[in-house]
């Protein structure tokens, strides 16, 4: 009885660990993925072509 106790909370406990971790990594992977879009953008954004959106010339 005892050890069927500790089991289930054992495991109840190993899927809540799980479940945390797999939450942090997804979580850290989309703010990565997003700082990695955002410095993709700002390194290579074209300036030339917002001058000609705006009408002037570069």
């Amino acid at each position: 009885m005892m050890d069927e106790i500790f089991d289930r909370s054992y495991q109840d406990g190993r899927a809540q660990l799980n479940a945390g971790l797999a939450r942090l990594f997804h979580r850290t992977g989309t703010a990565a993925l997003t700082a990695f879009e955002v410095l993709n953008r700002i390194e290579f954004q074209a300036p030339w072509l917002e001058l000609k959106r705006k009408g002037r010339r570069a």
